[in-house]
């Protein structure tokens, strides 16, 4: 599955993390993730898949085409699950790598 601008600008809505903080994880510039968001730039698919990889780490879930709708996301955690996380993470500052599945 490519990931869309649209597709970027959601999940990081859905997953509540700014453009800099997600240059900061995924190693990528933030005006050029703004650009590709907006549709003014284009990522090859290393950029591509890093945003995508990064977005994964943080929660979302990208769906797949299927025949009766689109592709689409959805957070890997339920609402209450992320609210926990999201607490836990602000006690001890942003949190690198973890092993949630």
């Amino acid at each position: 599955m490519t990931l869309t601008p649209e597709l970027c600008h959601a999940a990081r809505i859905l997953a509540h993390i700014d453009r800099e903080a997600l240059a900061h994880e995924s190693g990528l510039a933030e005006d050029k993730i703004a650009e590709f968001e907006n549709g003014t730039a284009e990522f090859g698919e290393a950029s591509r898949d890093k945003l995508k990889a990064t977005l994964e780490a943080l929660g979302v879930v990208f769906l797949p085409e299927e025949k009766e709708g689109g592709v689409g996301i959805r957070l890997k955690f339920t609402e209450s699950e992320t609210r926990r996380i999201l607490n836990w993470e602000g006690e001890g500052g942003r949190v690198n790598q973890d092993d949630v599945v």
